[in-house]
């Protein structure tokens, strides 16, 4: 895995994504009903189609023989691809609704980390019996600190830019999207703690 291209290619999804939901808003501004359609169904599963993409760079941190494509080739088997976006989607939407959770700097991680833990566990599935996909508790602790950390570093600089965005482009509620975007780039550092835990019981 080449951190350069890994830093590159996902700024360069999440600002396809982000933008594309933009866009899209920005057209639609003046018509109530397509825009609660692209809020809350729409955008939210571009959302996920980068997140995918993401995760995809990330995992072969895993093992240093696999690839993305790898990634890919698991998701292919048998309809799983549409079993884990329609599962990430629902989870989403259940997140929506407990408090704190909801928050874009613990909801992001939770779906990384429950669409590698699903797809590490297709993928050895001949060797689930021996393996956990359950963070140990010190490694529970990384990523909590972490998404502490990124919270802070990002929090009011999401509130300016999204004011900013929503004066230019004259829509309203850009904030889920601005953190959004700044959380699937920052999420890389904790998606790479849980596949480093995982590495380690592969051997």
């Amino acid at each position: 895995m080449n951190p350069f291209w890994t830093i590159l290619l996902t700024l360069t999804s999440v600002s396809a994504g982000t933008g594309l939901c933009f866009w899209l808003l920005h057209k639609a501004r003046e018509v109530h009903t397509t825009v609660w359609i692209l809020r809350h169904i729409v955008c939210p599963m571009i959302r996920i189609l980068v997140l995918l993409s993401v995760v995809s760079l990330v995992y072969p941190a895993i093992d240093g023989q696999s690839s993305s494509i790898d990634f890919w080739r698991v998701l292919a088997r048998q309809g799983q691809f549409n079993d884990l976006l329609n599962l990430l989607f629902v989870a989403g939407l259940m997140l929506a609704f407990i408090p704190l959770l909801n928050h874009p700097v613990l909801a992001m991680p939770l779906q990384s980390i429950l669409t590698i833990a699903l797809v590490f566990s297709w993928q050895y599935a001949d060797r689930v019996d021996s393996l956990s996909v359950l963070p140990s508790f010190a490694t529970q602790l990384k990523i909590f600190a972490y998404m502490l950390l990124a919270y802070f570093v990002t929090h009011h600089s999401s509130i300016h830019l999204s004011r900013w965005l929503d004066h230019k482009y004259a829509i309203n509620g850009s904030i889920r999207l601005v953190a959004d975007a700044s959380y699937l780039v920052l999420q890389v550092p904790v998606m790479l703690i849980y596949c480093g835990f995982l590495k380690l019981q592969l051997g």
